[in-house]
């Protein structure tokens, strides 16, 4: 059982002296063009706090995993070239965990601390800290390209990777690597919705495997005070009548909000969550739960550099 765990509001237009039919057609008639707008040399800098619970059930069996995560994450604008596009380096500088099983004790894992204090579970995490990885995205966060890191004995570059390439080649696990969202091409007004499509690879039997259709769905919500409000939703875009093809799906189908800052072009904050249960997961027997909670906000320069600080002192 155990291995199943560890796997913008309406616009209000200030006119006081203007009829309500004048300003309902300034609601209906206004757009929005949703960008991100970069500076070469910028850095953006989150803090990210993750609570999720999976519980599994079968017969009077029952386990349930808790696992909180806080992590500090930026990007760095290395390039803008002519038509916006712009090669952002992402990397996690921080990570605090803890993972309990039921009513044991919790297994924690920081990053700041001696690498020789880690749990063998959290060496794969460990190996992200600190190493950068590139992406070239456009403005409306399209991935160009991406590039990895690669040591030879001249030293190191960053290579763009071939998108053919199997850890890339999954849209979603690419776009996991960076920090954007998918914006529209064309502007759009209060109550329009633009989709992203992509596939999520999941297993029909020891050496079959196939690739489920997903669709992300964003509107555009309100626009208030410069701040674009972005809600979503994912949907499982083909029929599964096999209750363990959906447990393997069970958290891909997050909803949430996001907040764009329109006059700056970066994203303020997310907050994600889900809560999925199926049923039938062992040959028709047993269940499975899933409740997540994410909410990234963006930090201002100023308590980053305090954060340091504190981190440094400890």
């Amino acid at each position: 059982m155990r291995s199943f765990v560890f796997c913008v509001v309406s616009i209000f237009v200030c006119q006081a002296l203007a009829p309500v039919s004048v300003l309902h057609a300034e609601e209906d008639t206004t757009t929005y063009s949703l960008r991100f707008k970069f500076t070469p040399g910028e850095f953006v800098h989150y803090s990210v706090d993750a609570q999720n619970q999976f519980t599994v059930q079968l017969n009077q069996d029952s386990e349930t995993t808790v696992n909180s995560a806080q992590t500090q994450k930026h990007y760095r604008v290395v390039a803008v070239d002519e038509s916006g596009n712009a090669t952002l380096e992402t990397m996690i500088d921080r990570v605090q965990m803890s993972v309990q099983f039921n009513d044991g004790v919790p297994a924690t894992f920081d990053s700041s601390n001696p690498q020789e204090k880690d749990l063998a579970q959290y060496a794969p995490i460990r190996k992200t800290i600190g190493n950068p990885s590139r992406i070239v995205y456009s403005p409306v966060g399209e991935v160009i390209s991406v590039l990895e890191l690669q040591k030879n004995a001249n030293g190191s570059i960053f290579k763009e990777v071939d998108r053919k390439n199997a850890k890339y080649a999954d849209k979603e696990q690419t776009r996991n690597l960076g920090f954007l969202i998918p914006l529209p091409e064309q502007s759009v007004k209060i109550g329009e919705s633009w989709n992203e499509n992509y596939e999520v690879e999941i297993s029909i039997e020891k050496t079959l495997r196939k690739k489920v259709p997903i669709r992300r769905i964003f509107t555009l919500e309100s626009v208030q005070a410069q701040i674009a409000v972005i809600t979503f939703k994912t949907k499982i875009m083909e029929r599964l009548n096999d209750p363990n093809s959906s447990a393997q799906l069970i958290q891909k189908t997050p909803a949430g909000t996001i907040k764009l800052d329109l006059e700056k072009g970066v994203i303020v904050s997310q907050n994600v969550s889900l809560d999925k249960a199926q049923v039938g997961v062992f040959e028709g027997k047993g269940a499975m739960r899933a409740v997540s909670r994410v909410v990234e906000t963006l930090i201002d320069p100023a308590e980053v550099a305090q954060k340091s600080a504190d981190t440094a002192s400890e």
